[in-house]
């Protein structure tokens, strides 16, 4: 902390010098003189960060809580599903802008049926798989060297 109020202090005090001795506006004072500003202006805000980090702290509470969020599912914009674990028992809950409601409580976890979701490649019929395949495989594969550059910019 000291060191950065000597650096803050030598770098305001170098422009009043250099004033001293030229008589007028020196282009190294005036830019020593931003540059320390700058500083302090950047020492200042570090310093805000740290103390609103340390006082706006707020209390941790117990990790191992007895409310856990299952499942989240988004709907539209401020609307989703929420399947939360209350003490054991798991309730099925509407959140919306107007607030949070109860659908129904889900007595055992096999009615919960779970459901994979398909990944992008899945989603591709296995007739269209097929056809891309066999158009794939009668192309003919001509690999020239990376040297072996055409005028044109293509493979010769």
């Amino acid at each position: 902390m000291r060191k950065l109020a000597a650096v803050t202090t030598a770098t305001l005090l170098i422009p009043a010098a250099a004033h001293a001795d030229t008589g007028g506006p020196d282009l190294l004072g005036s830019l020593a003189q931003m540059v320390g500003s700058l500083i302090l202006v950047i020492g200042i805000i570090l310093i805000l960060y740290y103390l609103a980090g340390r006082l706006m702290k707020m209390p941790q509470g117990n990790a191992a809580g007895y409310i856990r969020v299952v499942e989240t599912k988004h709907l539209a914009p401020k609307k989703s599903l929420m399947l939360v674990e209350v003490g054991g028992e798991y309730l099925l809950l509407s959140n919306s802008g107007e607030g949070v409601s109860l659908i129904k409580q889900v007595e055992m976890l096999e009615e919960i049926e779970v459901v994979e979701e398909r990944s992008a490649a899945a989603l591709i019929p296995a007739r269209l798989k097929k056809k891309l395949e066999t158009l794939a495989g009668g192309l003919p594969r001509k690999e020239a060297p990376l040297g072996q550059l055409g005028k044109s910019g293509g493979f010769a």
